[in-house]
């Protein structure tokens, strides 16, 4: 009986191979010469062994979440205007009159005093920026007294085809420039363009005021601009355009938006506000500190927190510190902070900090193109002298073509097309590719497709079914039997 069973078995098995849509199987059973059956068997394991080496790269190029990138130019009906953030370098109004810039006045001359060997500049402007910014520190709340007012600085503004004036800035405190002012700042209520060109931007005229030979402790000059996303906090260490008195600057604006791929193709970071995306504390830190993330800003926040853990102390900022006892004290502290800087580039905590600041998915850069032109031309220089003189009660001290040259400036700031460029990640090889390369190399090299595979499950019923048949003959013999 069970050999009976065991034979039907295998003639269902045999009879769905020979009609089987797969090519090698059906000509191994159906051929009866050894040769033939061993040309084909031969046939079948070269044949699999390179369908296998296939679907294992094909497999391995999709585990291992590659990506390709493209990048494409989208032109749109409106457009975004960044954020212009402008700031005076002399970061320090000595004409004030109050006790606070006649107290500045006395520490510059008093640095100035000390730089008796004037080979030693380097290090003397290290100590002045260090100076500044720990003075600004402890000052921060009497600031006011002597930093650069916007309406003292600003000339003339437009934007959009529309004059603006001092209420469409926002202010902001640079631990480097002091006070700084921001155009286009509220998240609220961002500004859009539909014009490209100079007068659908924005044109900025601003004062910076007089080099004192007394009091001047800087390398150079003029006003510092930055263009950044609303979103984004711009840092002085390592953004921004300097703008050089006497000139008209043009800057011609392209927009670049970047979007990644998340897990598992990158460890980028989707949501820029939350503290549970990244899990190291620096990353929290930079969120809980500028409010959303940004992986330049976590870099600068991580060098910043290894000095500390290095000297004791934070080197003076106004974002990243807010009691001045924390800060380098001008021996030990500074030397120290100096030493470590010098190093950080090439040591191992560099790396660390990159790992411990993710990239972000989505971004955001302003790619910038100059020209200049002289600024401004003598009969225009007239019209601030003459402005200043009957409005604003010489606030300026406007007197003369080459005294206006030397303390205004102009910029433009626009669009030269109306859309973005796209940089996009795509994966290489998507769970569609993957499934239609299986199908593919199968189908090449077996002849196998998805119905092949149902013939397996076909002889499988059938022998379950011959199974139940058995049985219930069995059971019929029986009844048969007993009946007798």
């Amino acid at each position: 009986m069970k050999k009976k069973i065991s034979s039907e078995i295998k003639k269902i098995i045999l009879e769905n191979i020979e009609s089987s849509t797969s090519h090698g199987f059906p000509n191994i059973v159906r051929n009866e010469s050894f040769i033939l059956k061993l040309m084909w068997t031969l046939c079948l394991l070269v044949s699999s062994g390179y369908c296998a080496y296939c679907l294992t790269k094909s497999f391995q190029d999709y585990f291992s979440y590659e990506t390709d990138t493209q990048m494409k130019f989208k032109r749109v009906s409106q457009i975004e205007f960044p954020t212009v953030t402008f700031c005076n370098k002399f970061a320090a109004d000595l004409n004030k009159g109050n006790w606070l810039s006649e107290l500045a006045k006395y520490g510059y001359k008093e640095l100035k005093l000390s730089l008796s060997d004037l080979t030693k500049f380097n290090e003397f402007f290290k100590e002045i920026d260090y100076n500044f910014k720990y003075e600004s520190l402890k000052f921060k709340d009497n600031f006011n007294l002597v930093g650069f007012d916007i309406d003292k600085m600003l000339l003339n503004c437009n934007f959009n085809f529309k004059e603006c004036n001092s209420s469409n800035f926002k202010f902001f405190l640079s631990s480097i420039f002091g006070f700084c002012y921001q155009f286009n700042a509220d998240k609220t209520n961002i500004r859009k363009v539909s014009s490209p060109g100079k007068q659908a931007g924005l044109s900025l005229e601003l004062f910076i005021g007089y080099p004192n030979k007394d009091y001047d402790l800087y390398k150079s000059y003029g006003a510092h601009l930055f263009i950044h996303n609303s979103s984004t906090i711009p840092s002085s260490e390592f953004d921004g355009i300097s703008l050089s008195t006497g000139h008209e600057t043009d800057i011609i604006v392209s927009k670049t938006f970047f979007q990644k791929l998340s897990k598992p193709y990158s460890d980028c970071v989707k949501d820029l506000n939350s503290t549970e995306s990244f899990g190291s504390e620096v990353y929290k830190e930079t969120i809980k500190i500028f409010g959303q993330y940004e992986q330049k800003v976590c870099i600068n926040l991580c060098f910043h927190k290894s000095v500390f853990e290095r000297c004791g102390c934070y080197y003076p900022d106004q974002k990243i510190i807010k009691n001045i006892s924390q800060a380098c004290d001008h021996s030990f502290g500074f030397k120290c902070y100096l030493d470590f800087a010098a190093s950080f580039g090439e040591s191992k905590i560099s790396s660390e900090c990159i790992d411990k600041c993710p990239e972000q998915c989505q971004s955001v850069k302003y790619n910038l193109q100059f020209s200049n032109a002289n600024f401004p031309t003598p009969s225009y220089a007239d019209f601030f002298i003459a402005y200043d003189s009957e409005i604003n009660n010489n606030l300026r001290s406007f007197y003369s073509y080459s005294n206006v040259k030397e303390s205004t400036l102009a910029v433009n700031v626009y669009f030269d097309d109306i859309g973005y460029t796209l940089v996009e990640e795509k994966a290489s090889k998507t769970l569609e590719q993957l499934v239609a390369d299986i199908g593919g190399f199968l189908g090449l090299c077996i002849g196998i497709s998805i119905l092949s595979i149902a013939e397996i499950f076909d002889s499988i019923l059938k022998i379950i079914l011959l199974f139940f048949q058995k049985k219930n003959d069995s059971i019929v013999k029986k009844h048969l039997k007993n009946f007798n």
